[in-house]
């Protein structure tokens, strides 16, 4: 996926002679040059987290092997699925982290710009080429504009992060219309082309990205990926990291100057550069013509398999709880795979888990089956949880302690009341690395003070969205203790069952008055005395 280049190569012999130079304390912080090779430390131990970068999440069987035994060489047997189609070891030593970066190197991994203040991994819908929906393939073009993005060294000495993302169809799947510069796939009179969305982004102060065009041509979105980055490094506040991101740019100088400005620097670019894609597209995948997969499943597979647009072929949703799998798991789906006799591909996702795709129908069912102890059928149990303030050196509240006693709350209770609820977005702190914002329900942690003493509490999000003309963040609808949480959404998904709505946002809509009692019953801190258990986290 990304081409390892003497480039990449000569990033990891200047790691180890920093990583000697930190050792000899002529370098005080390891972060100076460890975060732009996607390795941070971790809060509570003196561990590392090392993130390889997958473009797209595009990952193959030997590359997901070579993942696994590095994890049970270094990481304790443990790796862990992001929100943005990446993998994360934990727990690694500073003794260990050259040889990780060179086991990664052999299996055709960088780590190399998975983190720091540069162009962070490009992402595209993991459905991306066998979706029945799709408009077209976008995974091209994702792949073209990683690797052009890794070239120039200047990439990766900005304000601050860059994301890019290319969606394949209005839903948006890799949140295009809420990042910094997001393509969503299009046809316009047989011509292959994209919407163009820019400026957004979650935590402090998000916003919803501005659409900055309506219409490209397909070859032309490197010229938008270019064009934009270069106002980013050049206006971008390099002095206030917390103001630093692109959208604090066009909100200093307004969307009609920030177009303006787009305009001239699109200009530049194609007087200075030649960044057109020239990626072949066949009349076929033009005019759209899937061939349709009418198989019925079990509804209650709903979330675990998805029909592909080549009859006879399925995708298989796998989603470990929080992100979080042993490479025992791993291993069990990997020995399953290496058995059939033709290809699959693997796509990671932004919800913490992975598609295998291109599976036969006894297979895909064998899959499921394989996998049913560690994913479930219930959106509830597929949740996205940040990592929480034991790894997080910014978490604030315990995310993970919290969804575990939501799991342990709604274990035994009745398939309608499990299935009740849409996935959560659970974020300890303000920086969303849960996406808290474009969920239909979503909790941003923070800790409220009561006479001397901090509670843990959430802010909780309604109706959030992504898409081409409907993105919108949630609103709040008020601040719960974390230690109420679980026994609000038990209430919360009896409301539901009980109405007489089918999906999630029409409930929300229909019943916003009983949802916002429900909230503010919660909410309430009277009889805090006689209730002291509130007063602290989950463990």
């Amino acid at each position: 996926m990304i081409t390892i280049t003497k480039e990449i190569l000569k990033s990891v012999d200047e790691f180890k002679e920093n990583l000697k130079l930190y050792y000899e304390g002529k370098i005080e912080n390891i972060k100076s040059f460890s975060s732009i090779m996607g390795i941070y430390k971790e809060r509570l131990t003196e561990t590392y987290m090392i993130r390889p970068r997958i473009p797209g999440g595009c990952v193959t069987l030997e590359q997901l092997k070579a993942i696994s035994e590095i994890a049970k060489k270094y990481a304790g047997s443990q790796i862990r699925f992001t929100s943005r189609q990446d993998i994360q070891f934990h727990s690694v030593k500073i003794d260990n982290l050259n040889n990780v970066l060179e086991d990664l190197i052999k299996a055709n991994l960088t780590t190399k710009a998975a983190g720091g203040d540069g162009v962070r991994n490009v992402t595209c819908s993991p459905l991306s080429g066998v979706a029945i929906d799709e408009v077209f393939d976008v995974t091209p073009y994702m792949k073209a504009v990683a690797n052009y993005m890794m070239v120039d060294p200047e990439n990766l000495k900005l304000p601050r992060k860059y994301k890019i993302a290319f969606s394949n169809s209005l839903e948006d799947t890799v949140y295009a219309t809420i990042t910094d510069i997001g393509f969503i796939a299009k046809i316009v009179d047989g011509t292959r082309g994209f919407e163009v969305y820019g400026a957004g982004g979650l935590g402090v102060s998000p916003k919803v990205g501005i659409k900055l065009e309506d219409f490209i041509d397909h070859r032309d979105a490197l010229y938008y990926v270019q064009a934009v980055k270069q106002i980013f490094a050049r206006e971008g506040d390099r002095r206030n990291r917390s103001k630093a991101r692109l959208r604090f740019v066009l909100q200093r100088l307004g969307e009609e100057k920030f177009r303006e400005m787009l305009k001239i620097e699109l200009n530049k670019v194609r007087d200075e550069k030649d960044p057109t894609l020239n990626i072949s597209c066949d009349q076929e995948d033009v005019e759209n013509e899937n061939q349709g997969n009418k198989k019925q499943w079990d509804k209650k597979y709903e979330n675990r398999i998805v029909n592909q647009k080549k009859e006879g072929y399925y995708s298989v949703y796998i989603h470990p709880r929080s992100g979080n799998m042993t490479t025992e798991n791993l291993d069990n789906i990997l020995d399953f795979l290496t058995g059939l006799d033709y290809k699959i591909s693997i796509r990671l996702t932004m919800t913490q888990g992975f598609f295998v795709r291109d599976l036969k129908e006894n297979d895909a069912q064998k899959l499921i089956d394989l996998t049913s102890d560690f994913s479930s059928i219930f959106n509830i149990d597929n949740s996205i949880v940040c990592a929480g303030p034991k790894i997080c050196n910014f978490g604030i509240n315990n995310s993970q302690g919290l969804f575990n006693k939501i799991i342990e709350t709604f274990k035994d209770k009745s398939f309608d009341i499990k299935n009740a609820l849409p996935q959560l977005l659970i974020s300890g702190c303000h920086n969303s690395c849960a996406q808290p914002q474009k969920g239909l329900i979503g909790f941003i942690g923070r800790k409220k003070r009561i006479e001397d003493n901090l509670i843990a509490t959430y802010s909780i999000l309604f109706n959030g969205r992504v898409g081409p003309n409907i993105a919108k963040f949630g609103e709040v609808y008020g601040e719960i203790p974390a230690k109420k949480i679980p026994n609000f959404l038990e209430e919360l998904a009896n409301l539901k069952v009980n109405s007489d709505y089918v999906d999630f946002p029409g409930f929300i809509e229909n019943k916003e008055v009983e949802i916002r009692e429900l909230v503010i019953k919660y909410s309430s801190l009277k009889g805090l005395s006689k209730n002291p258990d509130l007063y602290s986290d989950f463990e």
